[in-house]
């Protein structure tokens, strides 16, 4: 289980460490790495949240993986595994990135399409986006071919749904409630 204050800390504390230091944007991309890796390989939580494997294997384990990281980061990971919070690290890099965004009036937007978004539609939805946010958007894509036609737009917790799949369901629900009554 996560533990979102504490990741929230640690991330904080890390940031101000790389603003102090003028290393914010690497260890930006180092936590994007650090936070896509982590979920993304179910071995890699698995040992790392185990209480079998000893604090010195799970550094090896984590310095091996992760190479080519900012001398900060690897000497931030090494104090994440000394205070026994290597189960965290991925919540703690995630939570970092979304500070960093936050700071930085960065929003995420999730446009999900039944099938790859064109460069035209890209373009649309940026503009609404950052007119929903009030900030710069990131936009994240995702194909699922379950929507038959149309999007589906997600921004600020709020999802706008143009989907074909979406209109059927409403038409069905819409023909269900039939107030027509026959009489005899």
């Amino acid at each position: 289980m996560s533990n979102i204050r504490l990741s929230s800390r640690y991330a904080k504390s890390l940031i101000s460490l790389a603003e102090e230091r003028g290393e914010t944007d690497v260890l930006l991309k180092d936590m994007l790495y650090i936070s896509s890796s982590i979920h993304s390989s179910k071995d890699l939580q698995v040992m790392l949240a185990s209480p079998v494997i000893s604090g010195d294997k799970k550094r090896k384990v984590l310095f091996s993986v992760f190479t080519e990281l900012n001398k900060t980061t690897h000497v931030f990971i090494d104090l994440i595994v000394n205070k026994g919070r290597e189960s965290d690290l991925g919540e703690i890099a995630k939570s970092f990135v979304q500070q960093v965004k936050a700071r930085r009036n960065i929003f995420d937007v999730e446009l999900i399409s039944a099938v790859p978004a064109d460069d035209a539609l890209r373009a649309e939805v940026s503009v609404v986006a950052k007119k929903i946010c009030g900030g710069d958007v990131e936009i994240t894509e995702k194909v699922d071919s379950d929507l038959i036609g149309g999007f589906i737009l997600r921004v600020n917790g709020m999802e706008y749904n143009a989907s074909v799949s979406d209109k059927l369901k409403k038409a069905k629900k819409d023909f269900s409630k039939n107030p027509y009554v026959p009489t005899l």
